[in-house]
């Protein structure tokens, strides 16, 4: 699945560049790493899938593209988010102050979020359409009597039926799906450059799951646009990302192509990861849980990450070493030992 360009802008080469992202908490125990030394780059019209465990930093990675951290968060100096902009030029997003006119343009405008709750992302005291009108008016520009047009027929595009009605009802009086399909139509109303989507499906149940899926990347081709999903669910991402980046606390520790990924997993998380996958031609097969639980980031162990729960590990080197990432393959690479 791969859309076309954005409108105005080449069809080729990245809209999103990011080189050695580090994102620090400042708390009562200390500074915590949340996210170290990120590297990633997001082709136009092209979908990444940010796969890993709660805790490994995909959310808040993709957060600081658009300036969305808590106040205790500092993204360490040298960072670079590059964007290019709708317009064609390019900006570090990781230089611009939180408060500024700039991000506030820039959050919409040209990056837009799902979130992983939409009632929590809803005002309960405005309507949906009223919500998704002023985005519309925000960042297109707009009157209101076409904002409201605009925001019925976004409505109607991500299949809510009786749009017309829909648009002046409050998020409580919608179900979870169609919540979920309102708060696409909220982030797609502003046509953004790039869409992050943070596991948008993890509350729906299979069904809805699917249609959701389906509608999103029918929409992506359609308003051509690039796309971040993040998820812990790698059954999704084989079917959604062009990409794949698995992050394990805060760092990534695999890339590349999915089905490349997929086919051939080389790192023993993103194994670990894929063998707790179901499969309905393998009923008989037992699933296979990482073992452990992902050690918190007050507690970093030294050498690899990854070395408390990996059944490869090799004493000595593991744990006291600190791997890089190489190259395994076209456009494929891993940070482990094991292929060093």
């Amino acid at each position: 699945m791969t859309a076309t360009a954005a409108a105005g802008t080449d069809s080729a080469g990245p809209i999103l560049d990011v080189q050695g992202l580090t994102v620090t908490f400042r708390t009562d125990e200390g500074p915590v790493t949340a996210v170290e030394s990120v590297d990633f780059r997001l082709d136009r019209g092209r979908t990444l899938g940010l796969v890993g465990e709660s805790g490994s930093g995909k959310s808040v990675s993709t957060k600081a593209l658009i300036k969305l951290l808590p106040k205790n968060a500092k993204i360490a100096e040298g960072a670079r988010i590059g964007l290019r902009r709708k317009d064609g030029d390019w900006i570090d997003v990781a230089t611009l102050p939180a408060d500024s006119a700039a991000v506030r343009r820039l959050r919409g405008g040209e990056i837009a979020m799902i979130f992983q709750e939409p009632m929590a992302s809803f005002s309960p005291v405005y309507t949906v359409g009223n919500q998704i009108m002023e985005a519309i008016r925000r960042h297109r520009g707009v009157g209101k009597r076409e904002a409201r047009t605009l925001a019925v027929e976004m409505l109607d595009q991500v299949g809510i039926a009786n749009a017309a009605l829909r648009v002046d009802q409050y998020p409580h009086e919608l179900s979870g799906g169609m919540r979920q399909r309102a708060m696409i139509a909220v982030a797609l109303s502003t046509r953004p450059a790039v869409l992050i989507a943070d596991e948008p499906t993890t509350a729906l149940d299979v069904t809805i799951q699917a249609q959701i899926l389906k509608l999103m990347r029918a929409l992506q081709d359609q308003v051509r646009m690039s796309m971040i999903f993040i998820t812990h669910d790698m059954g999704v991402i084989a079917r959604v990302a062009d990409d794949i980046a698995v992050m394990y606390l805060g760092r990534i520790v695999e890339r590349g192509p999915t089905r490349t990924v997929i086919a051939d997993p080389k790192h023993p998380y993103t194994v670990g990861l894929l063998k707790a996958i179901p499969s309905m031609g393998k009923l008989e097969r037992r699933l296979t849980p990482v073992p452990g639980d992902i050690p918190s980031p007050l507690e970093r162990p030294t050498g690899c990450p990854f070395h408390t729960r990996c059944d490869r590990r090799m004493r000595g080197i593991c744990d006291r070493h600190d791997p890089k990432a190489d190259e395994v393959g076209a456009g494929h690479s891993v940070a482990c030992h094991l292929f060093g």
